[in-house]
């Protein structure tokens, strides 16, 4: 395999991935010569650091060996023990003037360092630096550390406690964390100075949030240890910042028997942000698995009373943990006859915070409401009535209290004759079974001033609800009543949060009045969020029904641009009502029990829904259909065969599939599934394979069955689309090879060579879900296209090789080095370190044979790594004999995680675009909306979006749209993960035109410059510049 193999000339690798010089120059340029190869790979990156030789002991500068510079510093110090030599400088330019003492550094030469160590921190930068150097540099700050006097500035001493922090947020191995944390535990143990002490425990923090898998445990308990002694200090910034550490590093045994007690001691400090910060460190611990003990409660709730506003956060925020931690242990409520659970009493505390003066803190408690699943039902139904429940009382009968009295050893008085009758008017200060801050509590939320608070108690509401069906009831009045709110995006939470509890409600006729009074609201983002809610809802009566639906029709006939929404509301309209819809087909179709009524439109948007909503309630109730005109037949089947996804198959006379989709519809129940099917289909692939004769016409037919499949099943439409493309490429590559075999052959054209390469960028850039045998894959026929695209340019030469030959090595780098990462990756899966998410891909299990490169890559890679001077003919020569007997390249195996991005334009509409002509005075511009549905878009392609506009002169521009106009789309379970919808408008503009003419929309993909990947068909509107009118 051709792999980056040191040699005394530069490789192919080192040519292609090399960062100086540049790659261009390299190929054009005679070879650099081999001595000077060396000094590059040798040059270290924290070469900034060298500027702190000057002020280090010249003994201890000389006598430092680290790898292999131990032989050059030391025989550096044996000959001039006055001159100034690092062992880590390679550039002698960058030293000051020599002068300074070896031992301690002047007064007057420590504004000079202070100055120095803020340049380097501002320059240094630590990327891909080697071990063996981060470990020279630690020691070298370390050692300057210790040399600066404890009575001097202690801003020297700060900067060198960052660089020295730096250095260990970068290590990547447990050795080197080792030896930093032993530095820093060294030095602050004998610091005295606050503000040094204080930086030191920040540093250490950092540590441990950057690099905290990699400190062993008994390094965890030392810097916890250490921190716990800096909790004594008489700095509140110390303190602060030694907590943050016992949060970070303390371990979670230890938690509650050595640190949990000392911190929570400093929830009373006299200062806020100890109090604040004492609390955080809690939570750390909890959130990390530490055991916190229940009676903490009483102390958090103390401290939220709390004057200020972090204190009395972070303590809301303890609240709310104690109480899902332990939600059915008992306590003592001062004031109350009997003892509640935590998490009741948890609940009624955070609502309590829902009246807080601050806005951040209201927003908070209204997010945790929706998170404490496990309170009460009566303590949660509370949440939506102001007046306390009296029967939440618990009334003691008079058994209960006659023992009582005797108990007591009172006398019987007049005053308690009749006192066990029932109480009619009750006082609030009797009833303590609930504080009177959870009466309410939702509500209070949802009429908030601020659009933040209204908009998380509407989640939490939500939350709530969908775990708690008897609450989902009782939320229903409240939530149709923030339909009405001003906030756009409050109006949209409200409606996706109603469609979330769907399954849960039945709406009446008033609530319905409420939300059909929303449709008709300018903002299209509502409108259609509404259509999904009524979609996924169910009605209680024929009239609700016929409300709705004539609502709908109403609202479609002022915004017709919702039509497309329209038809999947009433889709599922009809699925979930088949009964009432059958008891209105008559109405709603006119028709007439003795007269024939005439046929309407099949083209009328509103006719269109009212058959979309029959059709779909005769699939789950069958006797509509004898209850369906004659004509209304004929209608089935034009629906059926336009809209799939929105009519059902039907048992519907004259109404049958096409021939070729009834073929497939056989093979696959032949087979039994699509993935058997497909399996099916690529064995015999792998047969054809072996043929010598007519391959290409039975490889075409394969591509035919291939391309069917995916239209016929949706699930499947990605994998089999991508084996689809892939054997395109492969049977032009096998086309185009016999060109390259005599010299005779006619040199296919540019356009063929340019639609091979569009494939290949295609199945690099508009598939995802690939895996590791699937990518290299297809970065083996790329670099088969590549190579082949050489040779035939070559061998025409009638135009310039230069351009394929720079594509060939570039290819060639780019699958070498992905090679390598895979190696790369797989040494390091071997030990036990957590997996980064880009790297997940690179070590899926893959099957035997998939996971190297063929033959041909790698003696393809062989020779060009063996080529020194990398020009056109010379390549050309090198791989000709490669490329005219290189076998046909396999078909990677069937994912079914595959999946192609793709996209639909709904606005400008292909149907009524050809009709409706926009007219605009020449040189001026008219605005065209534009609505596309994008599905399997990854978040990194938005922004190689673009929209390309093509004139009837062949002019085209290109254009990019704003990120905000992209939204996802929802459904019934919430947020599309990879689908989106863009929303966007274009400006059409040119000079004067004889006639109306077409002017082309298109959704594409820009994967590199010059190269743009079609997602969709062109959608095409008629656009007609008019002359300017003169003399009116």
């Amino acid at each position: 395999m051709a792999l980056a193999i040191p040699k005394p000339q530069p490789s192919f690798i080192e040519t292609i991935v090399g960062v100086p010089p540049p790659l261009k120059k390299l190929r054009l340029q005679a070879t650099a010569a081999p001595v000077s190869k060396p000094k590059v790979k040798v040059e270290k990156k924290l070469q900034v650091l060298a500027l702190l030789d000057p002020y280090l002991p010249a003994s201890s500068s000389t006598g430092q060996a680290v790898g292999g510079s131990s032989s050059s510093s030391s025989s550096s110090g044996a000959n001039n023990s006055s001159s100034i030599v690092s062992s880590s400088s390679v550039n002698s330019s960058v030293i000051p003037a020599s002068g300074v003492a070896a031992q301690t550094t002047a007064v007057g030469q420590t504004k000079e360092l202070l100055e120095l160590l803020v340049k380097i921190t501002d320059e240094i930068a630590y990327d891909n630096v080697p071990i063996a150097e981060l470990k020279e540099s630690a020691a070298k700050i370390y050692q300057l550390y210790q040399l600066q006097e404890r009575d001097s500035d202690t801003s020297v001493r700060v900067k060198l406690l960052e660089l020295l922090a730096g250095l260990g947020c970068e290590c990547s191995t447990e050795e080197g964390i080792i030896l930093i944390i032993d530095y820093f535990i060294y030095l602050l143990r004998k610091e005295t100075s606050q503000k040094v002490l204080a930086q030191g425990m920040m540093c250490l923090y950092r540590i441990g949030q950057q690099r905290r898998q990699l400190v062993p445990l008994a390094y965890n308990t030392q810097v916890a240890h250490l921190a716990k002694e800096q909790l004594r200090s008489g700095s509140t910034h110390t303190q602060k910042n030694a907590m943050l550490v016992i949060g970070r590093f303390a371990t979670c045994h230890e938690s509650e028997r050595q640190y949990v007690w000392k911190l929570a001691f400093y929830i009373d400090s006299q200062d806020s942000g100890v109090r604040a910060q004492a609390l955080h460190a809690l939570l750390t611990l909890g959130e990390r698995g530490a055991h916190l003990p229940p009676v903490l409660y009483k102390r958090a709730v103390e401290a939220m009373k709390d004057d200020y506003e972090c204190v009395r956060k972070e303590a809301l925020r303890l609240v709310h943990m104690l109480g899902n931690r332990h939600p059915d242990y008992c306590i003592n409520m001062e004031r109350q006859p009997e003892d509640l659970r935590m998490i009741d009493a948890a609940f009624s505390k955070v609502c309590e915070a829902l009246c807080d003066l601050s806005l951040q803190l209201r927003v908070l408690a209204a997010e945790l409401l929706g998170s404490m699943t496990h309170v009460s039902s009566e303590f949660l139904h509370q949440t939506l009535d102001k007046k306390l429940m009296s029967n939440l009382r618990r009334k003691r009968n008079a058994h209960e209290r006659g023992a009582r009295l005797v108990a007591s050893g009172e006398w019987s008085s007049g005053k308690r004759w009749a006192d066990d009758a029932p109480q009619e008017h009750l006082d609030a200060r009797t009833i303590s079974l609930i504080a009177s801050g959870a009466c309410g509590a939702l509500i209070h939320g949802l009429e908030d001033e601020f659009l933040e608070v209204r908009t998380a108690a509407v989640g939490s509401m939500c939350k709530l609800a969908m775990s708690r069906p008897e609450f989902a009831v009782t939320s229903l009045d409240f939530l149709v009543d923030m339909f009405n709110d001003e906030i756009e995006d409050v109006r949209l939470k409200a409606i996706y949060s109603l469609t979330a509890i769907a399954r849960h409600i039945v709406l009446r006729e008033d609530q319905l009045e409420i939300m059909l009074g929303s449709l008709e609201d300018y903002s299209v983002d509502v409108r259609e969020g509404l259509h999904l809610m009524l979609g996924a809802c169910r009605v209680s009566t024929q009239t609700c029904l016929m409300m709705v639906v004539q609502k709908l029709l109403d609202v479609l006939a002022k915004y017709p641009q919702d039509r497309h929404s329209t038809y999947a509301c009433m889709r599922k309209i009809g699925q979930k009502h088949p009964h009432l819809v059958m008891a209105l087909a008559g109405h709603l179709l006119y028709v007439h029990p003795f007269f024939e009524t005439p046929e309407r439109d099949v083209e009328d948007p509103a006719y269109l829904c009212v058959l979309i909503l029959v059709f779909n309630a005769a699939e789950h109730l069958v006797p509509i259909i004898s209850l369906l005109p004659t004509a209304t037949h004929r209608h089935y089947a034009y629906l059926r065969d336009s809209m799939p996804k929105l009519v059902p198959q039907l048992p519907i006379e004259g109404a049958s599939s096409s021939s070729s989709t009834k073929c497939i519809d056989d093979e696959l129940q032949a087979a039994g599934s699509s993935a058997e099917y497909l399996q099916m289909i690529l064995n015999h692939i792998g047969e054809i394979y072996t043929m010598t004769d007519d391959r290409v016409e039975l490889l075409k037919t394969a591509q035919s069955n291939l391309q069917r499949l995916g239209a016929i099943d949706s699930d499947m439409y990605g994998p089999s689309n991508f084996l689809e493309t892939f054997l395109s490429a492969q049977i032009q590559i096998e086309q185009m090879q016999r060109c390259t075999s005599t010299q005779r052959s006619r040199v296919p054209l540019k356009e063929a060579l340019a639609e091979l390469i569009r494939n290949c960028l295609k199945l690099q850039h508009t598939f995802s879900g690939l895996n590791y045998g699937d990518i290299l894959q297809v970065k083996q026929l790329r670099l088969r296209a590549s190579a082949l695209h050489l040779v035939l340019v070559v061998r025409d030469r009638s135009q310039s090789a230069l351009g394929p030959c720079q594509m060939l090595l570039q290819t060639a780098g780019d699958i070498s080095a992905f090679m390598r990462t895979r190696s790369t990756s797989s040494s390091f899966a071997e030990k036990p370190e957590p997996v980064e998410e880009e790297s997940k891909p690179l070590k899926l299990k893959l099957r035997p044979g998939q996971d190297e490169p063929d033959s041909f890559t790698r003696s393809l890679l062989s020779k060009l790594d063996a080529i020194t001077d990398p020009k056109p003919g010379r390549v050309f020569r090198e791989i000709l004999p490669l490329v005219q007997h290189a076998p046909p390249l396999s078909l990677p195996p069937a994912n079914e995680k595959i999946r192609r991005c793709m996209a639909n334009i709904l606005e400008p509409c292909p149907l009524q675009s050809q009709d409706n002509v926009i007219k605009v005075t020449a040189g001026l511009i008219a605005a065209v909306p534009f609505v596309a549905e994008i599905d399997n878009l990854l978040e990194s392609q938005k922004a190689d979006m673009r929209i390309k506009i093509k004139y009837p002169d062949q002019h085209m521009h290109t254009v990019v749209p704003k990120m905000t106009d992209f939204k996802p789309i929802m459904t019934e379970q919430g947020e599309h993960e990879t689908n989106v919808r863009l929303r966007t408008t274009i400006l059409l503009s040119h000079s004067v035109w004889t006639e109306a003419s077409l002017v082309e929309i298109q959704l594409c993909l820009a994967v590199r410059p010059g190269s743009e990947l079609e997602l969709c068909k062109p959608a095409k509107v008629l656009f007609a510049p008019k002359p300017v009118r003169r003399g009116i």
